[in-house]
């Protein structure tokens, strides 16, 4: 077990791992991704392989409220997506 140092939490010097970032993303009637703009060039969607909505944080001055999507595309990637459902905008979740 490690000791404590005692030591003052410097928040200052954390930084976030593997943020999400801004993706395109062409959706069809019901909201739903169709295409993704990835790595460079538009991609189809092969297959939804998952969906899950969550809303965390009601308490706070901005809520989370996301819904995610797991999908392949037709190079035979997966990967994960959100809408913002608060602050708009489709974002990439890497890992």
């Amino acid at each position: 077990m490690v000791k404590d140092s005692r030591a003052p939490l410097r928040a200052h010097r954390l930084r976030p791992l593997a943020s999400p970032r801004r993706i395109k993303v062409a959706v069809d009637d019901g909201e739903r991704p169709q295409g993704v703009h990835f790595e460079g060039e538009m991609h189809d969607i092969a297959a939804i392989q998952d969906r899950w909505r969550i809303d965390d944080e009601w308490w706070r001055e901005t809520p989370v409220s996301r819904c995610y999507y797991q999908l392949q595309l037709d190079v035979g990637r997966v990967i994960t997506v959100y809408r913002d459902l608060i602050g708009g905008g489709w974002w990439e979740q890497r890992y």
